[in-house]
């Protein structure tokens, strides 16, 4: 009675389009667009398109950890770990792929943005400011993307392991909402950059 009452975990079954080609196909776009974009606005030398897409790319970057670290967090708080890693499958292409790019570009465009504007590196906000995006950087490149292969090396090999899927992609949702509350500050203190108001 003992023994039938035991459930061993079995391998989920992977989604067809999760393989690495379709992955690829669709991550990639995500990946490479936003850098292109920088690229082209960057030998342009167009300064109102560079603010303009430094402004459109953090708040892609702000809203999209928002609603990881809130609406998705929230929502994986009611679901097994079936339900949670097929969750993860659908999140992974874009957490993978979009995050490190569009935080990648954020950061890049406002400095050029920062260089443009001849904003002393040397001001007290512009260190701050600096300090914090180094942080966003590390934690993402040092910690989101190597937890995001790690999820995605599981789903593609169809891992019995969903409990470490779901250990990791949670970590990451909290991670999310941490990236939030630095770039409020960050916000802030381009705040002041634009009206000149101090803090």
């Amino acid at each position: 009675m003992e023994n039938s009452l035991r459930t061993e975990p079995v391998p989920f079954s992977v989604d067809r389009r999760f393989s690495l080609a379709g992955s690829l196909r669709r991550g990639l776009p995500m990946l490479i667009v936003p850098p292109v974009l920088l690229a082209v606005i960057l030998l342009a030398n167009n300064l109102y398109l560079l603010e303009y897409f430094h402004v459109i790319a953090g708040s892609m970057w702000t809203g999209m950890d928002l609603v990881l670290g809130l609406f998705f967090a929230f929502v994986m708080k009611g679901l097994n770990n079936s339900e949670r890693t097929k969750v993860s499958m659908r999140l992974t292409p874009t957490m993978l792929f979009f995050m490190p790019s569009i935080s990648a570009v954020t950061i890049t465009a406002g400095i050029y943005l920062a260089m443009d504007l001849s904003i002393s590196f040397s001001s007290p906000y512009m260190v701050a400011a600096l300090v914090i995006a180094a942080i966003l950087f590390i934690q993402g490149i040092g910690i989101f993307l190597p937890n995001e292969l790690r999820v995605y090396i599981e789903i593609i090999h169809g891992s019995k392991n969903r409990e470490k899927i779901v250990r990791l992609t949670m970590f990451n949702l909290r991670l999310s909402l941490l990236q939030v509350i630095f770039q409020v500050a960050i916000i802030v203190l381009m705040a002041h950059f634009a009206t000149g108001v101090p803090i």
